[in-house]
């Protein structure tokens, strides 16, 4: 079977998070088909693909931003694929199934791979049912079933590639910050642009910062967001008011490589969550309109505290979903909650 594949393409529109759950499923394609050429396409957030540069799995990352262009530009992009040749395609679980396979169809792939709703896609050669009560680990695991590759037993871990250079800036951020002898706790207040309806009240975090700062004075909180969300994390720090908290606006990887030497991280649904799910840290992650079970981080330092909610986000089911609606689920929990959780794990 080995070389049955010589070039494999991975056409996948998701975030951070969407590239880390698939993260698996790469690692078993790769062990099947040592000598093949792994290419992934990242069409719709661009940032996502740090999680695999430095990767000793991918061939190459193209990341070319497939809705901000033109059309011309996608006719293009497409004709220079097609000159790939590749062996396989493989469109990720999540991607709009008659988007995806049509893409794939146009790249010219032999072999096309993905989901699909109701009905079978016309461009697919082979094509699995989508489930969508499967978290998307196992539903990536599910395509590479499809192709007859043996995906039973032990699922590889997740992962994220950070390098010497990411290491070395998280030493030296603690050792410039005096945070040799604290214990560092991270949060991870923001969310993407569009999907505020996950975010856990600023003020909650606030709250949050000062009891944890009350009952165990030894640590040190660390606020974690992108030069875009600047304003957010320094919102929080001021309104904590005390020494030992610090922003933290640096690369993706520069961010995994601070997280991994945390203690405890706390996150509204967001991708650092998932990043944090890689690296030795505990996670506690709030959950209320999106489903765990479908997208959320796993792992053993993994703790999710939810609050279910009556109007409940599915990626896949429910695409006129109101993003601009305020929950009251994720307001149920509360400062104390999450720090009872907390307290559990430092205790530990």
């Amino acid at each position: 079977m080995e070389n049955i594949f010589k070039k494999i393409l991975i056409i996948h529109a998701g975030g951070i998070g969407d590239i880390i759950m698939f993260t698996p499923a790469l690692k078993i394609l790769k062990n099947n088909f040592p000598n093949s050429a792994v290419d992934i396409f990242i069409g719709y957030t661009p940032i996502a693909a740090e999680v695999l540069r430095g990767s000793e799995i991918i061939n190459r990352i193209l990341d070319f931003n497939f809705p901000k262009s033109n059309f011309f530009n996608k006719i293009r992009f497409i004709y220079k694929l097609r000159k790939e040749k590749y062996d396989l395609i493989i469109v990720a679980s999540g991607v709009n199934p008659y988007k995806g396979s049509l893409l794939a169809f146009l790249i010219g792939g032999k072999n096309r791979v993905g989901e699909y709703k109701k009905s079978k896609c016309l461009f697919y050669t082979h094509q699995v049912k989508l489930n969508g009560n499967s978290h998307k680990i196992e539903a990536n695991l599910n395509l590479l079933k499809s192709l007859g590759i043996k995906t039973g037993g032990r699922t590889p871990s997740l992962f994220f590639t950070i390098g010497n250079d990411d290491e070395k800036f998280a030493e030296e951020f603690i050792k410039k910050n005096n945070l040799r002898d604290k214990i560092l706790i991270g949060f991870f207040p923001a969310v993407g642009s569009k999907q505020q309806f996950k975010k856990w009240p600023e003020e909650n975090f606030i709250k949050l910062g000062k009891i944890v700062l009350d009952n165990f004075p030894k640590t040190a909180i660390i606020i974690f967001g992108s030069s875009d969300e600047k304003n957010l994390c320094l919102g929080i720090k001021d309104g904590i008011r005390r020494n030992f908290v610090f922003t933290a606006n640096n690369s993706l990887k520069q961010a995994a490589a601070l997280i991994d030497k945390c203690k405890v991280c706390v996150s509204s649904d967001c991708g650092l969550g998932h990043v944090a799910s890689t690296t030795k840290t505990n996670l506690v992650i709030i959950f209320g309109s999106t489903i765990p079970e479908r997208t959320g981080p796993v792992g053993p330092k993994v703790h999710i505290v939810e609050e279910r909610c009556r109007y409940r986000y599915h990626d896949i089911f429910t695409p006129k979903y109101d993003m601009n609606k305020k929950h009251q689920c994720l307001r149920k929990i509360t400062p104390e909650i999450v720090f009872n959780k907390i307290k559990e794990v430092l205790c530990k």
